[in-house]
């Protein structure tokens, strides 16, 4: 089985009463998730999520430290892939997100915490979330 990797982040701001936001994208699969893509030749799992992000989102951030590692198999024109994608912590201002219809992205939003678990279409992705935002809650990411 060929295997592809991909990076990306659990990008988060604070708002002006320190609430935290998370930022979505909706996919070309019609599902609310994280950014993501796949690496470059050369490229580090932090240089790829930076780069996905604001290729995505338009949306430039500081990359901390990794979240998750998930896997899982896709199936692309008849060819079984083992696909892995490492999520890191990921901060910024509370900026506007512009989604690249390019790339496959109809929307991108910020959204409270509750609500993002909510939309997300995947469980693995609602996962790599929950431990985001305990990394966040416990103090471990970059905001000063």
């Amino acid at each position: 089985m060929k295997t592809k990797t991909a990076a990306g982040g659990v990008v988060y701001c604070r708002n002006d009463v320190g609430q935290v936001r998370l930022l979505l994208i909706h996919d070309k699969y019609g599902d609310w998730t994280l950014p993501k893509g796949h690496l470059k030749t050369g490229e580090t799992e932090e240089q790829a999520a930076y780069r996905e992000i604001a290729e995505e989102t338009s949306v430039r951030c500081t990359i901390g430290p990794l979240v998750q590692r998930i896997r899982y198999e896709v199936n692309k024109k008849g060819t079984l892939y083992d696909k892995t994608v490492a999520y890191f912590l990921a901060t910024t201002a509370c900026v506007e997100a512009q989604p690249e219809a390019e790339e496959g992205i109809s929307a991108a939003r910020w959204v409270e915490p509750e609500a993002a678990i909510a939309m997300i279409g995947y469980d693995q992705v609602r996962e790599v979330v929950q431990n985001a935002l305990a990394m966040i809650d416990a103090g471990g990411d970059a905001n000063p």
